[in-house]
Parts: structure tokens; C-alpha cells; sequence
């Protein structure tokens, strides 16, 4: 990925200005709440900062689609036209969807050398630029910007400007995205914990229609079958029966003879047409006519067959597969009764493998989430060890810690460590845009008085939360000591010597209480010395003070940290402070970072 806010050609300190107004669109962007605000601010305010006289942002609409969602300085006609393009037509936009690369036309001559159908007789230059997710790399659209006039390549600087703000623009989009989808798969997802006990004790829909089939025989049925539809083939996936030669005489009969999916009756017919079939009473001669030779006949009458019915598994209107209650031995004849009660019990599987699927969904929309709360790479600073810990509360809830480790262009360093108040999808959100914003304002003054000021004034302009606590750092490795302002937060613990103290001094209230005074407080730090930040759920258990939490956090460090060398592995060392200091119940998400300096 040519990532244009990583441009070794861009002097951030030239661009100052621009970066003055970009705050107030970052800004803009972070707090978006919708698609139609988002994009308005991409197209309209980034233009006129930028002076662009056009502007167009496309996302992808499909693995061969994109499809235009903004617009800014076309024609009615003109964005007609650029509604919809097919993905392996040329254009700007399609190549950097497709190459995840900036795409740059320097003039009118080189834009009809490559795109000649684009000349509309004006002198020009353009930049386009990938929408790219962070969490794995992919586009997921492209906003490109004309410029009319411009001869020659776009200022490296205002690429570097334009990148940024595509950066945030495209995880905005996803934060957008995971938001709608998160609010429809939470609604669903409280099916399952009202599901029957037997169908709520696995997640694996597998493991769920073995036990349907369990719960079957022999109360409903002498042996009963699932089935699901793979790829418009009905392929057995369980298969119960008292008697466990029975269970190898019906799976011998389905794979040596399977059934043909054309010919009507049977679970073929019933996953078709997703209408229940019951054969009240099956007879010798139905078993003769179904049958394909003797053999086949002789395992079909040693199964004695006396009654059956086949209702589909469904979800949502669809046939996922079939369920089929056989009576045998017992003798019974299912009724219409029986077939209604089979059908409520498909309902329940059926409900309870479209839960599972849901939850799967869920997950990866927390993974969208959680990708936008963390760096997806720490800067390497020679001669220091970094090491991190994250640790998500519970199986698919996420919450607001969030972090950032940022390399400036004078080798400083700047961190923030920050927590946000509340749980689940609106806490990580918020926590997305809590970093998002300290991550544009530090480009400006990477000073933590400086930048925890910013923030509080963010946060009286556009809180995404009521309240959040944040430690902000700036490392100079050459120095012998940091500058640090802890916001409303746990202290930092500094290691010296074997021995620890918190770092506590000029601590200042939660962002949320308007701009209060934060004051930089400077502490020594030298080689062998080493600087642990975390959030509250390392050190707080339910029912416990908190002094606890920081008295069992101190004895661990100083005990895991005595000895530390430069060949010390920062991660595994954090693991194992994480796994001693921490609650065992994960009632709340735990992130921690840690300095050491070894040159």
C-alpha cells in the first residue's frame, strides 16, 4: 500500500497551515454519525481547503463494481456519468481501487496518453487516492480530487494532506458500516439466549443439528437424519438411532444409494420447495418402487420403515436443509399434528444455525472495530523495547481502550493511552475517534499539555463520549527524560533499578469537564530504565479498592522486571504481568504499553 501519509517527500511542517484546517475536517470526519455527513465533508470542505475545483468518492459495489456516493463540482450529467463504473474499465479511480495505489495525472498530455476518453479539453492535474481498511489491507473505494490549471505533479505536501484524510475517511466508512451492521446483528443475536437450553449450548451449528437429531429418538421418532444443503447437494450431516446398527444400516443406504435430487418426494423434494412432506403409512410397495436394485431393497425393508415425515430447516425463507423423523420399531404413525410440532422444532434449529452464522458476522464486525482502537504497527525507536498487551472483555463484546504510538519526523515519539466510559459498540467508536483525533492534533503540537488542551477542546466541540480518561507522552531519545500529562487516568508505573513508583505527580481531571489546566510534568528516564502505561482493567476487580489493584501491580513489576535485559522478549514479560495483575473474569478490556530504554 503507497501510503501518501508515509511519503518520505512530505515535509509535515510545510503544510501547517493546511494542517490547521485539516483539524477542523478531521474533526468533522471522526464525529460523523452518518454516510451523507461524511461525505459531504470529504467532498465539499476537503475541495475548498484544498482548492480543488472537482471531486468524486466511490466505493466498492461488489467484487467488480464501484459506485459513486459524492460529488463535488460535476455537472448533472457529469455525475450521471460517473454513477457506476465497472471495475476493470480505466479510469482514476478503478486503478486505485484495483492497484491500492495513489494514482497521479500530472497534465492534459499525460491524461491522454492514459485516458483519452476522459479529455474534456482542459488543462488539468489530478490526484486519486485508495480507500484502504487497516484491519487487512483491502480497498474498499477510492475519492479522487482535480485540480484545474495545475500542470505538473500535486505538491508532495498536499498529497501527504489528502492521504490522511483518505486514511480516516475510509475508517470512518468502516466504523459506519460496522455500526449498521452491529445494530442489526445485536437485535438478533438475543434470539439465541432465548432459544431452548439444548439448542443454546453450542455455537457450532454442526454440533447444534447433532443434538436435534438426539433429542429426537427415540421420543419423536425411531431414528431421525439431518441433512444440509451443500452447494444445492443434500449431504448428511447427522444421523441418531438407539440402535447403533442402525444408524450404519441408514448412513450404508445414503451412500450407496443416494437419493436423486429430481425426482419428486422425499428430503430432495422438501429442501425444493421448502414444504414439509409426511408419509403417514409407508408401504412395501412404495419401498419396491423406490428401490434401485435388490440389494438396496433388502436394506431399505431391514430398516422397517413405518412412518415418516421430512420438514425443512429454515432461515429468513431460506432452505439451509432437512429434517427426518422415521418411525421403525415403535410402530407410530406421525399425524399433521406431528408434522406441526416437527416444523416448530426446524424452526428453532433453523433459528439457532442462522445465530451462529450471526455471531460469526459479529465477530468480524468486531474485528473491524477493533482494528480502528489500535496502531497497526509501532514505530521501530533504536536503541528502545516496546512492548503492548490488549486484552478484549468477554467472547465478541469490544470495548473503548485505545492506544497510539506515533514516530515523528525529528525522531521524537509520541504516545497516548486512553479509556473511554461504557462498553460495546458505541464505547470502541468512541474510542476510534478519541484516537483519531489525538492522532491529527499531535501533527500540530505533540506536546501533551498542548495536545491534552486539544483534546478537551474536541471534546466540548464534538464529544463522541461524555467522559475518557488518556495518559499523553512525548519520548526525544536522546534525552534523559520524558514529558508526560495524565488525564483523569491510572499513573504510569516507572521501573528504576529494580525498584517502581507511580508516576502521579500534576495529574488532572477526566476529558469532559471542559478545558481544565493540564500541566507537563518531566521525568528522568535512562538506559535500564523502563515505563508501563495501562488502563483500569489491569488493576480494578469488582468488589475490590483499586489501591489493591496498584499494590499487586507494583509487587508484580518489580518481580517480573528484576533481571530484564536487552534479549528480555517486552511481550511476553507483559503477558505475564497482564495474566498475574488482571481479573481472571475479564469484566473489562486491559491494554498496556511498555517504554524500556537500552542504549
Amino acid at each position: 500500500m503507497n501510503a501518501p501519509w508515509q511519503s518520505p517527500a512530505a515535509s509535515r511542517a510545510s503544510v501547517a497551515p493546511r494542517l490547521a484546517a485539516l483539524a477542523g475536517i478531521a474533526a468533522q470526519v471522526a464525529a460523523a454519525t452518518t454516510l451523507e455527513e461524511l461525505t459531504e465533508t470529504i467532498t465539499e470542505r476537503a475541495s475548498t481547503v484544498m482548492g480543488a475545483s472537482r471531486a468524486v468518492l466511490a466505493v466498492q459495489d461488489g467484487p467488480m463494481r464501484l459506485r459513486t456516493i459524492a460529488t463535488h463540482g460535476l455537472t448533472a450529467s457529469e455525475a450521471r456519468q460517473w454513477a457506476s463504473l465497472e471495475l476493470d474499465a480505466r479510469s482514476p479511480l478503478t486503478d486505485a481501487v484495483r492497484t491500492t495505489q495513489i494514482v497521479s495525472v500530472t497534465g492534459r498530455a499525460e491524461l491522454l496518453e492514459r485516458y483519452p476518453e476522459l479529455d474534456d479539453g482542459t488543462e488539468r492535474s489530478s490526484v486519486t487516492l485508495p480507500l484502504i481498511s487497516r484491519a487487512d489491507g483491502s480497498p474498499i473505494g477510492a475519492v479522487g480530487f482535480r485540480f484545474d490549471g495545475l500542470v505538473g505533479p500535486v505538491d508532495p505536501d498536499l498529497v501527504w494532506v489528502l492521504g490522511v484524510l483518505a486514511d480516516m475517511c475510509a475508517q470512518t466508512m468502516l466504523r459506519l458500516r460496522a455500526e449498521a451492521q452491529s445494530a442489526t446483528r445485536a437485535a438478533q443475536l438475543e434470539f439465541l439466549a432465548d432459544a431452548s437450553q439444548a439448542l443454546a449450548t453450542t455455537l457450532d451449528y454442526r454440533q447444534t443439528l447433532r443434538q436435534v437429531a438426539s433429542l429426537a429418538v427415540p421420543t419423536h421418532a425411531d431414528w431421525c437424519s439431518v441433512q444440509m444443503v451443500d452447494d444445492g447437494v443434500l449431504r448428511t450431516l447427522a444421523v441418531a438411532h438407539v440402535d447403533p446398527d442402525k444408524v450404519q444400516l441408514a448412513k450404508e443406504l445414503e451412500t450407496r444409494w443416494p437419493s436423486d435430487p429430481e425426482r419428486p418426494g422425499g428430503a430432495a423434494q422438501v429442501a425444493r420447495t421448502g414444504k414439509s412432506l409426511l408419509i403417514d403409512n409407508v408401504t412395501d410397495e412404495m419401498l419396491v418402487a423406490a428401490a434401485r436394485d435388490e440389494e438396496h431393497l433388502r436394506v431399505a425393508r431391514e430398516l422397517g420403515l413405518r412412518s415418516a415425515m421430512t420438514v425443512p430447516l429454515m432461515a429468513k425463507d431460506r432452505v439451509l436443509g432437512v429434517l427426518t423423523f422415521v418411525a421403525a420399531e415403535s410402530g407410530r404413525r406421525y399425524t399433521r399434528d406431528d408434522v406441526a410440532f416437527a416444523e416448530d422444532l426446524a424452526r428453532r434449529a433453523g433459528l439457532a444455525i442462522d445465530n451462529a452464522d450471526l455471531y460469526s458476522q459479529t465477530r468480524r464486525v468486531a474485528s473491524v472495530l477493533q482494528a480502528t482502537l489500535l496502531p497497526q504497527d509501532l514505530p521501530e525507536i533504536p536503541g528502545w523495547q516496546i512492548g503492548t498487551v490488549y486484552r478484549q472483555a468477554g467472547r465478541t463484546d469490544v470495548g473503548g481502550d485505545y492506544y497510539d504510538v506515533s514516530g515523528l519526523d525529528d525522531g521524537r515519539v509520541t504516545v497516548v493511552l486512553g479509556d473511554v466510559m461504557g462498553r460495546g459498540v458505541d464505547a470502541a467508536v468512541a474510542g476510534s475517534r478519541m484516537r483519531s483525533a489525538a492522532r491529527v492534533l499531535a501533527t500540530q503540537d505533540p506536546e501533551p499539555e498542548a495536545l491534552a488542551g486539544a483534546m478537551d477542546r474536541f471534546m466540548a466541540t464534538e464529544p463522541p463520549t461524555q467522559m475518557a480518561s488518556s495518559v499523553y507522552l512525548l519520548f526525544e531519545p536522546e534525552r534523559d527524560d520524558l514529558a508526560l500529562v495524565v488525564a483523569g487516568h491510572p499513573p504510569p508505573l516507572l521501573v528504576q533499578g529494580g525498584r517502581t513508583r507511580f508516576v502521579s505527580e500534576d495529574g488532572s481531571p477526566v476529558h469532559g469537564l471542559g478545558e481544565v489546566p493540564r500541566a507537563s510534568a518531566r521525568v528522568p528516564f535512562e538506559v535500564g530504565d523502563l515505563l508501563l502505561l495501562y488502563t483500569d482493567g489491569l488493576v480494578e476487580r469488582r468488589g475490590e479498592s483499586i489501591d489493591i489493584g496498584l499494590k499487586r501491580l507494583r509487587a508484580a513489576a518489580e518481580e517480573l522486571f528484576t533481571g530484564a535485559d536487552d534479549d528480555t522478549d517486552l511481550d511476553e514479560v507483559l503477558d505475564q504481568l497482564t495474566e498475574a495483575v488482571s481479573d481472571p473474569d475479564r469484566h473489562d478490556d486491559v491494554a498496556v504499553l511498555a517504554f524500556r530504554r537500552v542504549v
